[in-house]
């Protein structure tokens, strides 16, 4: 009775070990062409950026990014966007099953349209009543986040695009930073196991085999 309980512990914990790895979520976080080779943007690479220092912090995991250094106005090397500007910034990135949505969180100064695969996501702000004091006055602006679903129905199973239009409107600094993940029911993000996780298991398979070994050995005559 103990080994049938202790090898169903075992099968248990197994399956969902395998459950575990065999979903997960592709993460989306601007970090810049260096750290991701799939962003890059309409005048180059993305770079991070020091922000501006009237912008919310960066959201987890991610940092402000732009084409160059347009973020924090005591930086060496800084430099104003022009007005009327709209730079693309884009995310590349591959689901290997059917995907099932996710979510998207944008700040961007002075405003900006989210598109994914041809489809927008969320439009720009309208310019019309709007101040830009610091960046736009509503919708995706620079001083709190805007949350965007991903609908699973404009996703790809392959190769995805987001495209972040960032717009320039009345100056003076001029940046993107996003972070989100997508849902991708095959991914299995862990090909390793942690080392907890491994010893646990290692652990279990040598007791089943060494109540199996006691049990074989009790049953030889003398």
């Amino acid at each position: 009775m103990k080994a049938k309980a202790l090898g169903g512990s075992l099968l248990l914990f197994l399956l969902l070990f395998a459950a575990r790895m065999n979903a997960g979520t592709i993460q989306l976080d601007s970090l810049g062409t260096a750290a991701d080779a799939g962003q890059y943007n309409s005048k180059g690479n993305t770079i991070a950026i020091a922000p501006n220092s009237l912008w919310a912090a960066a959201l987890p995991s991610s940092s402000w990014v732009s084409f160059g250094k347009t973020g924090d106005t005591s930086n060496p090397g800084f430099f104003v966007v022009p007005n009327g500007t709209v730079v693309s910034f884009f995310d590349v990135f591959n689901l290997s099953g059917i995907p099932s949505g996710g979510k998207i969180t944008v700040m961007a100064d002075d405003a900006a349209t989210v598109i994914l695969n041809g489809v927008t996501l969320m439009a720009e702000a309208p310019i019309s009543g709007n101040t830009y004091k610091i960046c736009s006055d509503f919708g995706i602006g620079c001083r709190a986040p805007s949350i965007i679903d991903i609908p699973a129905s404009d996703l790809h199973q392959g190769s995805n695009t987001l495209d972040f239009e960032v717009a320039q409107r009345n100056g003076v600094s001029f940046g993107l930073d996003y972070s989100g993940y997508v849902i991708d029911p095959v991914l299995t993000p862990v090909i390793t196991p942690e080392p907890s996780t491994a010893m646990l298991l290692g652990l279990g398979l040598l007791a089943i085999a060494a109540l199996g070994a006691s049990r074989k050995s009790a049953n030889i005559p003398a």
